[in-house]
């Protein structure tokens, strides 16, 4: 599975014999954590949003980040991929995206659904026409490879982007998400990357604040952003 989740997906032949995914708009779920939770058949992740469901969760353990792994949704070795993230490769792999101020957090687990697709009717703003029109209300949207200690969190940081791209605009977003993932179980010393997708790929401005210190999200965290 590729980091294909932030903006910019590319040109796939079309599959004919594979119907689209219909637009599903599900009750609100409330909490401060849900998930959407699919049922992988046959080794691979679901794809039929009827037998998807929306669940309120309280906590972010390793039971649930590996329940992917049934669907066979994990990092793969890919050329575009910085070979430095090789070490992670077979770890499972998941989309979430949490909502900027409030901190309220969707997870997307046994399911190959996009963000915009499981975010319908969850988050004030979201628009999905994925042929015509995406805004991610006031969210950032991450993935997650690994478990809640080992791995990897990554996510788009672009200072240009508009507020309601998904992405993380300024340091003070990616401090905020690194709080709240702390908040709701992941550990200290869980990595957090600045990524250009839809690749695994650092960004040179991540390399450059890994070297001043900020690598974990305890360090994203804790310690003061610097300017950039």
């Amino acid at each position: 599975m590729v980091f294909k989740s932030i903006e910019y997906e590319p040109a796939k032949p079309v599959n004919y014999d594979k119907p689209p995914r219909p637009i599903t708009n599900r009750p609100r779920e409330e909490g401060h954590i849900i998930a959407l939770v699919g049922t992988p058949q046959q080794g691979k992740p679901s794809r039929n949003p009827l037998e998807e469901h929306l669940e309120r969760i309280y906590q972010v353990d390793n039971d649930l980040l590996g329940y992917s792994l049934d669907g066979k949704m994990a990092l793969l070795k890919l050329p575009q991929n910085d070979r430095s993230f090789d070490q992670y490769i077979a770890l499972p792999f998941m989309k979430g995206v949490t909502e900027r101020k409030t901190g309220r957090t969707l997870l997307i687990v046994g399911s190959d659904a996009h963000h915009g697709e499981a975010m319908q009717g969850q988050f004030d703003g979201m628009i999905w026409k994925p042929d015509d029109w995406k805004q991610f209300g006031d969210t950032i949207r991450w993935i997650n490879v690994g478990d809640t200690r080992n791995g990897f969190i990554g996510l788009d940081y672009n200072p240009a982007a508009k507020q309601c791209d998904g992405v993380a605009t300024c340091l003070e977003n990616v401090k905020f998400l690194a709080t709240t993932l702390l908040q709701v179980g992941y550990a200290q010393q869980k990595r957090l990357f600045l990524l250009k997708p839809p690749y695994i790929a650092e960004q040179d401005i991540g390399k450059k604040l890994r070297r001043r210190g900020l690598e974990t999200l305890a360090d994203y965290s804790t310690k003061p952003m610097p300017k950039v």
